[in-house]
């Protein structure tokens, strides 16, 4: 495999670059060849006719052409241009296929390539070059995440080097598209590959709840204007220049343990957040921020994993606001991966990396996405350790790098004492909701979750049981042997019921007042709920009560459905419960 990365500067110079790679072409008996093109340049008659240099001079269809944020060219950015990236291959099998019209048809092209992948003989990765944001890519990258998870996937979305430009399109010989979609099928027994991301952006202060979303439109956080977050807390309002200053504190979002970093494109009048990235409603997102060591430490333990690989080819699919990050040092984390192999690619509007973890391709912002590629195996057995030479980050940078751990070590702080505080709420909250004595639910809590099945029962066919359980002569317990005797029957027979529930899904018992008690049991009918209230009522006459000896109890139950009134519910319960003490107590009566 053998990979050249060469700058479009006229047509003569163009075509005599061409001559000569087709010339080696021929010679080595290459068996497949695929250009992609990355351009700053909008000029589309231009584009379409470098295109057709190429396909006419190679006769092939293998051009995937993209518009760009910022072209890398032996990983350097170069001065805006348009840059050809040519990669020859020996054994591999690589197509390009191309799905045209994808606006609406996001589902069914999903499927489409699912089924491509996973009927393609040793597949090794699929690459995805999107016109933009505009698509609906969550819910293509959903049906594509169901290929064989040993698939890698990656890419990247079109966009121009200005965030206000409205141009976001792919194109070929053919044409110039806004809606279509190249993909880039990688194949062979002999063909290797290795992709990855590397980030480093760090959180700043404690999470906000998205209540509010449409897939990249985030309209609520914790109930209010997304757009508030800059404007109370980073002193960024709405105006021209917000976009510009919210690319240094981009949103990170969790998606299952999953970090997706999202910049803001623009913001909406009503304080809504249009961002490169979609999010749903629920995700926790932060503010955060790029801290250039620990940038410096992913492309490091990346840079690792590359030498380790030995590739002839690497691809760099880098975020458009890491660029503006880095300003002046743009180089300093790409540069590293041509001293390993030839190394092209292009800045994006996004970029797309199938999850490892759980096989979930998923749309990332602000990343580095570095691709690597051979065929055959590693030639050398210990391969020369590459790393960033971060020397550069002097003066204003190294200052702004002590700043950032001054941030880091802030942050982490207020988020323990944020986690500490959650805990601390989380057991006041169990308090509020426990009665003192016997640990159970107090009325105030049971009578909510009783309320809770309820309406749920209304919403489907299912049924549920409720006991009402008494201590018999209670009062004369506490007036022959004292309250603290009072207290252990009470905490024991607490503990009897919790030991016959404890095996029965969402049931639970509750202190409903005095020496009353309550149990709900979910999906039970009458002979259920009174079978356990017997239980109950035989374990609590055998039991050897401290102090207090003999102990009995009086239990009416109910089953009821969503049809009936709540308040019958009760009135009905405790109906039986007082039938069953009127009777002679000791037992249970079925209303």
């Amino acid at each position: 495999m053998k990979h050249i990365s060469l700058r479009y500067v006229s047509d003569v110079d163009f075509s005599e670059k061409l001559d000569k790679i087709k010339a080696e072409y021929d010679e080595n008996n290459y068996k497949n060849i695929l250009f992609h093109i990355y351009s700053g340049v909008l000029d589309e008659q231009l584009l379409i006719g470098i295109a057709k240099k190429i396909s006419g001079q190679f006769e092939t269809d293998m051009i995937a052409g993209t518009i760009s944020a910022g072209e890398i060219k032996n990983g350097r950015l170069m001065d805006r241009g348009v840059l050809v990236s040519v990669m020859m291959f020996e054994s591999a099998d690589v197509r390009l296929c191309r799905f045209e019209n994808a606006g609406g048809r996001e589902e069914q092209y999903g499927r489409d390539i699912c089924t491509l992948a996973d009927s393609t003989r040793h597949c090794k990765a699929l690459e995805l070059m999107l016109p933009g944001t505009n698509l609906h890519t969550r819910i293509l990258f959903e049906e594509i995440s169901k290929c064989r998870r040993d698939i890698q996937v990656f890419g990247g979305y079109a966009g121009g080097h200005s965030m206000e430009s409205s141009e976001h399109f792919v194109f070929d010989h053919n044409g110039i598209y806004s809606d279509m979609i190249f993909l880039v099928v990688y194949a062979g027994e002999d063909f290797h590959i290795s992709v990855d991301k590397s980030v480093g952006w760090q959180t700043l202060g404690v999470p906000f709840k998205v209540t509010k979303a449409d897939e990249n439109r985030l309209i609520e956080v914790d109930g209010r204007p997304a757009a508030e977050l800059y404007e109370k807390y980073m002193q960024i309002e709405v105006d021209e220049n917000f976009a510009e200053e919210t690319f240094e504190f981009p949103l990170m979002a969790d998606l299952d343990g999953e970090e997706l970093l999202r910049h803001t494109i623009t913001a909406e009048e009503d304080g809504t957040l249009l961002l490169a990235g979609y999010v749903t409603e629920g995700m926790d997102i932060y503010l955060c921020y790029g801290a250039p060591a620990d940038i410096v430490k992913k492309v490091d333990v990346r840079l690792m994993d590359v030498c380790r690989f030995q590739p002839q080819a690497i691809l760099l699919y880098s975020c458009s606001v890491r660029k503006s990050f880095w300003e002046d040092f743009v180089n300093i984390e790409m540069q590293p991966f041509q001293r390993i192999a030839e190394t092209a690619g292009f800045h994006t509007w996004g970029e797309v990396n199938r999850d490892r973890k759980n096989g979930n391709v998923l749309e990332y912002n602000i990343t580095l996405m570095s691709i690597a590629m051979r065929e055959g195996e590693p030639e050398n057995s210990e391969p020369e350790h590459v790393h960033v030479d971060d020397s550069v980050l002097k003066g204003q940078a190294s200052l702004i790098k002590r700043l950032t751990k001054l941030v880091y070590a802030t942050t982490t702080e207020l988020h323990k004492a944020y986690k500490d505080l959650s805990v601390m709420n989380d057991k006041l909250q169990e308090m509020a909701d426990r009665d003192g004595l016997t640990q159970l639910y107090n009325r105030r809590k049971t009578d909510q979750l009783i309320d809770s099945c309820y309406e749920e029962l209304k919403a489907s066919d299912s049924i549920a049981g409720l006991l009402m359980l008494d201590i018999d002569y209670f009062k004369k317990v506490n007036d022959t042997y004292g309250h603290a005797v009072g207290d252990e029957t009470l905490k024991t027979v607490a503990g009897i019921m919790k030991e016959l529930i404890a095996d029965t899904e969402g049931a639970f018992a509750g202190r409903w007042g005095g020496e009353e008690f309550m149990i709900l049991l979910p999906d039970a009918d009458a002979d259920k709920a009174y079978d356990l209230a017997e239980k109950i009522r035989i374990k609590t006459m055998e039991h050897p009560f401290v102090g207090a000896g003999r102990v009995t109890v009086s239990l009416g139950t109910v089953s009821f459905d969503g049809s009936c009134e709540l308040k019958d519910v009760f009135v009905a319960v405790d109906s039986a419960l007082y039938e069953a003490k009127r009777s002679g107590r000791n037992k249970v009566v079925k209303a």
